[in-house]
């Protein structure tokens, strides 16, 4: 590995047990992937799978996870285009820019301060959901939250039609004077 650059070496040795699928010395372009056997090492006995801090790697697809994923602070840009968490999908601070079109969510979705960009039409989320510190201007029709939406410091400036909320919706200081038509909220919009 004598022929790397120091900041190539440092993220290959970090990331040891990945698998390299492709190199160029040229242009140090690298794609790092996950086998679902690598994803072992990742994986507890609960079927929680942890990949906090990890590079820009590809994981498996399609991609069922028993427990929680947990991709806080990851280089990922892509998930996989079938993603099934059983769990809580936690996106934090991740360079995730979308969700899969064939996302199933058990629990809730954090998204807190992720690159995300838009959300999916028809998005279905059966716990808690967190746009704070995104970009995301608008919310899709129809989106189905089972518990709080936080939306603080987003960029969300109105409420979509037929949006259902089972708890409440956390404004943090957004400015939305107008509440469409269909809009359900279980519990209370503070401000």
């Amino acid at each position: 590995m004598a022929f790397l650059s120091g900041t190539l070496k440092s993220t290959l040795l970090a990331a040891s047990v990945f698998i390299v699928a492709g190199y160029t010395n040229g242009s140090q372009a690298f794609e790092l992937s996950l086998s679902q056997r690598n994803l072992l090492n990742y994986t507890d006995t609960y079927g929680n799978i942890t990949l906090r801090h990890a590079p820009d790697v590809r994981l498996p697809d399609p991609l069922t996870v028993e427990g929680n994923l947990n991709l806080e602070q990851s280089k990922i840009t892509q998930l996989p285009r079938a993603l099934t968490v059983e769990g809580n999908l936690n996106l934090a601070y991740s360079h995730v820019t979308q969700l899969p079109q064939d996302l199933n969510v058990s629990g809730y979705i954090n998204l807190a301060h992720s690159k995300i960009r838009r959300l999916n039409n028809g998005l279905r989320v059966n716990g808690d959901l967190s746009l704070m510190g995104t970009s995301v201007r608008e919310l899709p029709p129809y989106l189905y939250v089972g518990g709080n939406l936080y939306l603080a410091n987003s960029a969300i400036q109105s409420l979509p039609p037929f949006l259902v909320v089972g708890g409440n919706i956390y404004l943090g200081g957004l400015a939305i004077h107008d509440i469409p038509d269909g809009v359900k909220v279980g519990g209370t919009i503070y401000q």
